[in-house]
């Protein structure tokens, strides 16, 4: 096909400028290893998310429309409730074994007519209306209560959900803790340092993680120990126990761990 005037014109102008990039990479262009969650990129510093900001992101915003009723165990506070709230969801349920007051859920959410917050003192749900939810999200709350509760509440969760509705839950995970807290330089902000540039900045973080080490580095845990009865204690219940008491209450599995946080596995659930 030959080209018109303006197409030859153009060509002449384009594949001078194209030609150029065969040359300037060689090797070619390699930002980093992009399954690699601490890989080093040409973005340095600035190449690195919150977990939370990415939880936010991934597990959170996608879902939510002004026609989805949520429900959030475990709020405290509301970080995640006021992020729900701000997109708009059309009714969010939040329930909490602690008084909102006590908390500060209502001065940091601040009063809306689309939120409830439900006091409980066990794990049924019965204030829920059955089929009324189409998202559910619990994060940093099933790692402070005993794995039997862990099972009480996924499974009254089960008659609240409607079918196709999506749920997030994190849960404690003795085994991906340890994992973590045992490879500070594999899985920490000590990865963006690894450029030549930054070896002052370097060698100040492994001298204060050596002077504070008890501080940044959280000691590992051991499955074998008896329960702790300390309030805010962890307990460990697992992926694997979470994905077969949400598989035997009904619902399919969409990601085991979504491994957006290094410490902890966020469950990616969908009901039947």
């Amino acid at each position: 096909m030959a080209f018109t005037p303006s197409e030859k014109a153009q060509h002449m102008t384009q594949t001078p400028f194209l030609s150029s990039f065969r040359t300037i990479w060689s090797g070619g262009y390699y930002e980093g290893d992009p399954t690699d969650p601490m890989t080093p990129s040409g973005y340095g510093i600035f190449g690195y998310h919150s977990s939370l900001y990415l939880i936010y992101r991934c597990c959170i915003k996608p879902f939510i429309t002004p026609d989805t009723t949520v429900l959030e165990i475990g709020p405290g506070r509301g970080a995640w409730t006021k992020s729900v709230a701000d997109l708009g969801a059309k009714q969010v349920f939040a329930v909490d074994v602690v008084d909102p007051e006590y908390a500060g859920f209502w001065q940091y959410v601040g009063r809306r007519p689309n939120i409830q917050h439900i006091v409980v003192d066990d794990c049924s749900l019965h204030d829920v209306s059955d089929n009324s939810i189409d998202y559910f999200f619990s994060f940093g709350c099933f790692c402070h209560i005993k794995p039997d509760m862990n099972i009480a509440y996924i499974n009254a969760l089960a008659s609240k959900m409607r079918s196709g509705s999506h749920g997030f839950l994190m849960v404690a995970d003795y085994d991906k803790f340890n994992a973590c807290v045992g490879d500070v330089q594999g899985r920490s902000i000590w990865r963006a340092f690894t450029n030549k540039k930054f070896a002052a900045v370097r060698t100040a973080w492994r001298a204060s993680l050596t002077l504070f080490h008890d501080k940044f580095v959280q000691r590992p845990l051991d499955k074998t120990e008896p329960d702790s009865t300390d309030a805010g204690a962890w307990f460990h219940f697992g992926t694997i126990a979470a994905c077969r008491a949400l598989e035997a209450a009904g619902f399919k599995i969409v990601e085991a761990d979504m491994d957006i946080c290094h410490r902890d596995p966020v469950i990616h659930f969908q009901k039947r």
